[in-house]
């Protein structure tokens, strides 16, 4: 976990005169995006090669980032900065031959079913795509074939049908709220959705999946939003922390209001190459979601989506990193380790093997030290 200096910001030379009240304004935050390589320059150590590759990637798959997330790198000369990595544009996105297993939509979201917005894959959820905005643009994203979009939210026209289609199926218990990223919606626009979801009664949970948390925690620092929090307690956060640098001091103040409304507070991580594909990492990870209450969810396989595929592990690295976990934490801070398969067929669960061999009265396991214990039934 990062614990950061009063006015840390301010060490950087094109933040030094912002004061506490903006800094800390989601609003703010996202107004103040930095969406080209001119801005950057005055922050990062970027050589010749690395501007034309932004230059080249960026024109295809944008870029933004906020001034808190690019704020929390903490050598801006280290170009292996795990934030760094995760947010700056790499010209492997664009190789065709590092690329050529991948897909724009592997999942066939825009496919199923005919309504915009709306990706029904399993009979009691529904996937609610609410904007295509986000204030950082992740390079590893799932939706990446957003980013060659034009960035907006859907209109109220198109709110109202994926609300019919959610009434029509009375299987549907759960919605999950994504984008884009839905926190980025003004207040009113979020309420506008919400309600409209808690009005129909066969809906149990409301999921919304948010990197806000990790890139401008000052969202949560908003007292309308938490009011709405606290009304609609059918509400779930899903955030998407995937490195302990990403974890601070703020995010802990962020998620102690959030839990102050009744609302539980989840983390899904990608196994990303070169960043956090190494068992110390994850661990560090695990721990220090902990100690904010943040309950580990998910540790996905990377996913065969096109501009994304340089960042993908072999599968077996997972499997390693979740056998090495067992033992070391608790129940608590050990996620799923899930792959999504394409073709929109849903996530399967992966685990290390632990059931060596089982008879009519008996079953052999192997635990976490590797010792061998045989029971019998």
């Amino acid at each position: 976990m990062q614990y950061l200096d009063e006015q840390f910001w301010k060490r950087i030379k094109i933040w030094e005169d912002v004061s506490l009240e903006n800094w800390q304004n989601w609003k703010w935050q996202i107004a103040n995006r930095l969406t080209s390589l001119l801005p950057l320059r005055n922050v990062l150590n970027i050589s010749k090669q690395e501007e034309i590759a932004f230059e080249k990637t960026a024109d295809i798959f944008h870029f933004g980032t906020t001034p808190y997330y690019l704020s929390l790198i903490k050598d801006f000369k280290d170009r292996q900065n795990p934030i760094r990595k995760q947010i700056f544009p790499s010209l492997e996105e664009l190789d065709e031959e590092v690329q050529k297993l991948g897909s724009l939509d592997p999942f066939l979201e825009d496919k199923m079913p005919s309504i915009q917005g709306i990706t029904h894959r399993y009979p009691d959820r529904v996937l609610f795509r609410a904007t295509n905005f986000c204030s950082v643009y992740c390079r590893h994203c799932m939706r990446k074939r957003m980013f060659l979009e034009e960035e907006r939210a859907r209109t109220k026209e198109e709110y109202e049908e994926m609300f019919e289609y959610i009434k029509k199926n009375k299987n549907i218990k759960e919605v999950l709220i994504s984008g884009g990223d839905p926190l980025t919606l003004p207040n009113k626009k979020l309420e506008f959705i919400l309600d409209n979801l808690y009005k129909i009664d066969h809906i149990d949970i409301i999921r919304i999946g948010s990197r806000e948390l990790v890139v401008n925690p000052y969202r949560f620092f908003d007292e309308r939003l938490l009011e709405l929090f606290d009304r609609y307690d059918k509400v779930w956060i899903v955030t998407h922390f995937n490195h302990p640098d990403e974890v601070t001091d703020i995010t802990k103040k962020a998620v102690k209001l959030i839990l102050s409304t009744g609302t539980p507070v989840l983390n899904q991580t990608v196994l990303l190459k070169g960043i956090n594909d190494d068992e110390k990492t994850i661990e560090t990870l695990m721990r220090d979601l902990l100690r904010t209450k943040i309950k580990p969810y998910y540790l996905f396989f990377c996913d065969p989506v096109k501009g994304v595929l340089h960042f993908r592990t072999d599968l077996e690295k997972g499997i390693k990193i979740m056998d090495y976990l067992r033992g070391r934490l608790s129940g608590l801070g050990i996620p799923i380790y899930a792959v999504d398969l394409e073709g929109g067929l849903g996530k399967v669960p992966i685990f290390p093997q632990y059931l060596i061999e089982k008879g009519k009265s008996h079953a052999t396991f192997r635990n976490f030290e590797n010792k061998i214990v045989k029971i019998f039934f």
